[in-house]
């Protein structure tokens, strides 16, 4: 019980932590940089949050309900660096599918990340 508080608590941390990153980097590098250093940066964005999640989950052990929603589904959150903080109705034509990219292709990195570390195995 104790690692579950545990790990919620610097679940929800990290929750914070990374929205804040994560928004700082789509306004400072993800949108303004050519698309491919901005494909780039997502994927080390989505791996880097899924090695974030996968060794909280290797140091606190939490049950697998905790696990699931505040680990796999707080990191998948996470891993999606420009989420709520664009209107998206509001997005040029020119610059929706750059959007789209920088949301997706950090959360494919972060699921194939989360699967290689081996922490939905356990």
């Amino acid at each position: 019980m104790k690692h579950n508080i545990v790990f919620v608590f610097a679940s929800l941390v990290f929750m914070y932590a990374g929205r804040r990153l994560g928004w700082a980097l789509s306004k400072g590098f993800f949108y303004s940089v050519p698309p491919l250093l901005s494909a780039i940066g997502t994927i080390i964005w989505g791996i880097v949050v899924g090695w974030g999640i996968s060794s909280l989950i290797g140091w606190e052990h939490p049950n697998l309900i905790v696990k699931w929603i505040m680990g796999f589904a707080l990191g998948a959150y996470v891993a999606v660096p420009n989420y709520g903080m664009i209107q998206e109705s509001t997005i040029p034509d020119s610059e929706l599918a750059r959007h789209i990219m920088i949301s997706f292709v950090s959360l494919i990195a972060y699921v194939v990340t989360e699967f290689a570390t081996g922490s939905l195995r356990s």
